[in-house]
């Protein structure tokens, strides 16, 4: 009886064995196969890479173009509505206290709108392809046409925002396109 159980022992262990070696062989050659294929797909990129980096880089700088572009479009229709619907609250005759605030608010928002023209100008003079600067309750906006900044060019962009607007550095935000 005991030999009839080393046997049916020995016949289960070889049957784990068997697959666990076959499993290893199985692994062995997925890994192989992978290998062997990251090898030619590497070549074909390395051999397409600075052609896809040129495009890639073309691509960027268009897609910023339309951006600075399609904001200030938008800023520019946003503004114009603005003005309309004060000068509607102005023409309509309402009462002192709102007319005079209406006036306000058009006063600011030109206010607002000169000093970011005057940073935008003032940072593109700088070297910077474009930028667009947003006012708005207090916080300025600052996005540079630039793929990243150092802190000497951020301590630029920010003296001339700190010096134009009068606001604090905490309410100064300064990005790039990308």
């Amino acid at each position: 009886m005991l030999k009839e159980k080393m046997n049916q022992y020995r016949k289960f262990l070889n049957k784990r064995v068997l697959t666990a070696v076959g499993l290893c062989v199985l692994v062995a050659a997925a890994v192989v196969t992978n290998l062997l294929l990251n090898r030619s797909d590497t070549a074909e990129t390395s051999a397409n890479s600075s052609e896809e980096v040129a495009a890639v880089s073309t691509q960027r700088s268009t897609q910023t173009g339309d951006f600075f572009a399609a904001y200030r479009t938008e800023r520019d229709n946003v503004r114009t509505q603005e003005l309309a619907y004060l000068d509607a609250i102005v023409a309509q005759g309402a009462d002192r206290d709102t007319l005079s605030d209406a006036q306000k608010q058009k006063l600011d928002l030109v206010d607002a709108m000169e000093t970011e023209l005057t940073v935008e100008n003032l940072v593109r003079a700088k070297g910077f392809s474009d930028v667009i600067v947003s006012i708005h309750d207090g916080n300025v906006n600052v996005v540079v046409g630039a793929d990243r900044l150092n802190d000497e060019q951020v301590a630029q962009i920010l003296d001339i925002v700190l010096r134009e607007t009068g606001k604090t550095a905490e309410n100064v935000k300064i990005s790039t396109t990308l």
